[in-house]
């Protein structure tokens, strides 16, 4: 598996708004999502690199694992997603939920090639993998 890096911090908290301001008034990230529950800030590190805050209303499993109730989730970049998550069954980790397809879950085209999956390491956290072959995406 070739891990490029981290590319995306989630958090699941009650404190939805006051963590979206810190993101977004104090650190400086660019807010390019929000609504109810969700707001995703752009991290200067890549295209598809992203912090994401999500309150406790919001239940899309496809986005966010829904047995996180509260905490994080860090996501690694790599080339080839497929390759990995075979890696990741023959080592015997415990996925959660299917590969899920940008393009398919959001009926969008254009983001065709951007895709991630849960799993769980070691620890009891939640992890993702995460691939972006988009042409713009670096």
């Amino acid at each position: 598996m070739n891990v490029q890096r981290i590319c995306f911090l989630g958090t699941r908290t009650r404190n939805f708004d006051a963590t979206s301001a810190l993101f977004r008034d104090v650190l400086g990230l660019r807010n390019v999502h929000s609504e109810v529950g969700w707001s995703i800030f752009q991290l200067p590190s890549g295209y598809s690199d992203f912090i994401e805050v999500f309150g406790p209303e919001h239940d899309n499993a496809s986005i966010f694992p829904a047995e996180v109730t509260e905490g994080t989730v860090v996501a690694f970049a790599v080339d080839d997603i497929l390759a990995a998550r075979e890696e990741l069954v023959a080592a015997d980790v415990e996925l959660i939920g299917e590969l899920v397809w940008a393009n398919e879950l959001f009926d969008d085209p254009r983001m065709a090639g951007f895709g991630w999956f849960f799993f769980h390491g070691p620890d009891g956290n939640v992890y993702v993998i995460q691939q972006d072959s988009r042409p713009n995406a670096t």
